[in-house]
């Protein structure tokens, strides 16, 4: 009867262990040099940046990385393939829907001021990319998360050859919120490694098929 209660004990311990809420904060002032980050842990706060100065490491040698032969740089470049946004966006909106709104996001005040003095046009062009991606994103946010005051805005300053974010993001769920998100983003990207995997494959087998016919 005693192993009976450890073990419910145990499972009691993680039950409320999954239960536990854990986020992090950004306060952004303007520098990205400047900006704090704080980890929430339950009642805990442990500050993750800015980072006390530590004493410097003397530093190793580095080794000389071997050159690869325009062979083998041209076939690294055939094997490499991006992942699907579209694909990742739609497993991730799986995963926050298991969550039931329980990851809140708050709060939510940025405010970022694009560099435009040395490329007008591309600044422009992007400052067009972030405005579309926040009324397609946004709205999808607020129904599978709580969100209570979102504030969002962007501008270009054409004078300006440096990005100004400024502002207050807070994002924190439970432990077990955390697993089905992590969980449901893990799924294109294992889909993803063993494709690549069986690319590889493929293409040593081929290339040992070759060399044996010389």
């Amino acid at each position: 009867m005693t192993a009976v209660y450890i073990i419910l004990g145990i499972l009691l311990f993680f039950f409320l262990l999954s239960l536990l809420r854990i986020g992090v904060r950004a306060d952004f002032a303007g520098d990205l040099a400047d900006t704090r980050v704080t980890v929430i842990a339950g009642p805990a706060r442990i500050q993750m940046l800015p980072k006390p100065d530590k004493p410097e490491k003397p530093q190793k040698p580095k080794k000389e990385k071997k050159k690869k032969t325009p062979q083998e740089e041209s076939t690294k470049g055939k094997e490499k393939k991006k992942l699907s946004l579209p694909a990742v966006w739609a497993s991730l909106k799986g995963g926050l829907r298991k969550t039931r709104q329980r990851l809140l996001i708050d709060p939510l005040e940025l405010s970022a001021v694009l560099p435009g003095a040395m490329d007008p046009a591309g600044a422009a062009e992007l400052y067009g990319y972030i405005n579309a991606g926040m009324w397609t994103v946004m709205p999808q946010l607020e129904q599978l998360t709580r969100i209570p005051d979102p504030g969002l805005h962007v501008e270009v300053d054409f004078d300006s050859e440096q990005l100004r974010l400024t502002g207050r993001l807070g994002v924190s769920l439970q432990i077990r919120d955390l697993f089905a998100i992590g969980w449901a983003f893990a799924k294109p990207v294992i889909r993803w490694l063993l494709a690549m995997r069986k690319r590889q494959s493929a293409a040593e087998k081929a290339k040992a098929a070759q060399n044996a016919a010389k």
